[in-house]
C-alpha cells in the first residue's frame, strides 16, 4: 500500500533529507551546509539515473560542483574592528 514511499530505495527521501539540512546551516552561515548540498546533489544524481532523467543528472553534477567550490571559498566575515585605543 506504501510502496510508492520507498519505490527509489529512498535515494528521494535521502536527497530531500539532506537538502533541507543545508538550507538550514546554511542559513546559519555554517560552512558544512555545502556539504551537506553536495550530499544532498549526490543522492539527485542517483535518483535521476534511476529514473532516466540525463537533465536532472547535469544540473545536479553543476550544483555539486558549485557546493564543493563554495566551500572551499567559504569565508566568515571578519569580526567587527575596535577602534585604536588613545
Amino acid at each position: 500500500m506504501y510502496d510508492f514511499f520507498f519505490a527509489h530505495y529512498g535515494l528521494d527521501w535521502a536527497a530531500a533529507v539532506f537538502l533541507f539540512l543545508s538550507m538550514w546551516r546554511l542559513g546559519a552561515h555554517h560552512r558544512d551546509g555545502f556539504i551537506l548540498a553536495a550530499i544532498s546533489a549526490v543522492f539527485w544524481i542517483l535518483f535521476n539515473l534511476r529514473v532516466d532523467s540525463a537533465a536532472g543528472v547535469v544540473a545536479n553534477t553543476i550544483i555539486l560542483g558549485m557546493s564543493l567550490v563554495s566551500f572551499a571559498r567559504f569565508k566568515r566575515p571578519a569580526p567587527a574592528s575596535t577602534p585604536p585605543s588613545p
